[in-house]
């Protein structure tokens, strides 16, 4: 019987019969994972803390015949005070679900998965506005699995003009004169200050990248534009996004 000995962060759980359940991890050199947590659910099971949704922790595996089995786990971080907020939470599943979307199941992606952690601890432990974390979050992972945008000439025809504007099909900048040419969906105008937020996320150092403020302005620019360019290239809405919104909705206007 083959052992995993890996950290890992669980991403999803699924009750099964009376106190089982069945994980999903992402663990550090090994990508998505299954496992079955026997007894996980139980009050004085030693695997209650460490197989609850959002834990990081050090895991010790059994491969079984279809899933892994869990034998140990032991909590690194839990992200407690996520767990006290509705917004954070829907904020923190969110980020999940994009990541597992990402990830084919039994293929490591260690970057990816150590920048979930990092926005999670963000989330957790910072009064960092939850929006430009997802921002944040989202233009990066794009980047990681493939789909960097081209933030620094035109994707047309090479130019370097002072005005840009952003065509997700296109995958990047293109300029005023490239603009009338393409068939796809309409452009998005950048600002200067978009542009510059945009370059710092997409080249900085991953520890780095959640180290500067935007306006609130700012902030709906460059959501627009990553929530239109993760739509052209996953193909895929989010119901927990749709669900943020309407709380983040429900909380500004009282209704």
């Amino acid at each position: 019987m083959s052992i995993l000995r890996t950290q890992a962060l669980v991403i999803k759980e699924t009750n099964v019969g009376e106190a089982d359940k069945i994980i999903t991890l992402f663990a550090r050199g090994k990508g998505k994972v299954q496992a079955s947590a026997r007894g996980a659910r139980s009050p004085r099971s030693r695997l209650i803390a460490g197989t609850q949704f959002l834990c990081y922790g050090d895991f010790i595996l059994y491969k079984g015949k279809e899933l892994y089995r869990v034998s140990q786990s032991e909590v690194i971080e839990n992200f407690y005070n996520i767990r006290n907020s509705i917004e954070k939470l829907s904020y923190a599943t969110y980020f999940v679900e994009l990541a597992s979307e990402a990830i084919d199941e039994g293929y490591a992606n260690n970057n990816l998965l150590k920048l979930l952690l990092n926005t999670l601890h963000m989330l957790s432990a910072t009064n960092k506005e939850p929006r430009l974390l997802k921002i944040i979050y989202e233009l990066r992972l794009m980047s990681i699995i493939g789909y960097a945008p081209n933030l620094i000439v035109c994707t047309n025809c090479g130019s370097n003009e002072q005005k840009m504007y952003f065509n997700s099909a296109a995958g990047g900048l293109v300029c005023t004169n490239c603009l009338p040419k393409l068939k796809s969906r309409n452009s998005l105008m950048l600002s200067e200050g978009a542009l510059y937020a945009m370059r710092y996320i997409l080249y900085s150092e991953l520890n780095k990248i959640f180290s500067f403020e935007v306006s609130p302005k700012v902030q709906d620019e460059l959501d627009a534009i990553t929530k239109d360019f993760l739509l052209t290239h996953i193909g895929k809405e989010f119901k927990t996004l749709k669900y943020l919104e309407n709380i983040i909705t429900t909380t500004k206007y009282g209704h």
